[in-house]
């Protein structure tokens, strides 16, 4: 649910080709590409990956007023520091999703506690591979008071962090516009991979 690339996220060390290596080595069905305030890994991530059965999904992460967030069916380009009192109605009118990022996480742009006065977090990633466990453990808490599902992201920017979490789906996901509605429809669960 969380991948950087080189070509779209200049803290990322991870080649395309490397992504798809490593998803196989785990035994990912897919993996969402989400670099910051860019879509321009995707397409080609793409092509790359469907010669490996392996599907590839994109999002993106933008950088807002309050902290990071993880959109999907958003094909937008904003500038850092959008409020997310705008991005989420704009999200939305598009029919995408908006995810708390790592929110909990100190030494990075995340929402905090001001995730329990944001309207419209359609989920919170509460399993993130740059996290700390407390880290984690205080997005799981503020999922289960806000009743906002969770997601497992691995936040990779090195190959070997493909894979530590995950999200699990209900179905089969076949596309973004999939994703899209599973996540809408609640139907998925965070896991740990290793």
């Amino acid at each position: 649910m969380h991948v950087h690339t080189v070509l779209g996220s200049p803290c990322s060390v991870i080649e395309i080709d490397d992504v798809i290596k490593m998803a196989k080595r785990v035994k990912l069905d897919a993996v969402c590409i989400t670099d910051h305030h860019s879509r321009s890994a995707v397409e080609i991530a793409k092509e790359r990956a469907s010669e490996h059965n392996l599907l590839i999904l994109g999002g993106m992460e933008i950088r807002c007023l309050e902290g990071d967030v993880i959109t999907f069916g958003f094909p937008e380009s904003v500038n850092e520091g959008i409020p997310l009192t705008e991005l989420i109605p704009w999200v939305h009118s598009m029919g995408g999703v908006v995810i708390a990022a790592h929110p909990f996480r100190s030494g990075a742009p995340s929402i905090g506690n001001k995730l329990y006065e944001i309207k419209g977090i359609d989920a919170i990633e509460v399993l993130n591979g740059n996290s700390s466990e407390e880290m984690n453990i205080l997005s799981w808490l503020a999922s289960l008071k806000l009743s906002i599902p969770g997601v497992g992201g691995s936040d990779a920017h090195t190959a070997l962090q493909i894979g530590r979490y995950a999200t699990f789906f209900d179905r089969k996901i076949k596309d973004e516009d999939g994703l899209i509605s599973a996540l809408k429809g609640k139907q998925f669960q965070a896991l740990k991979i290793f």
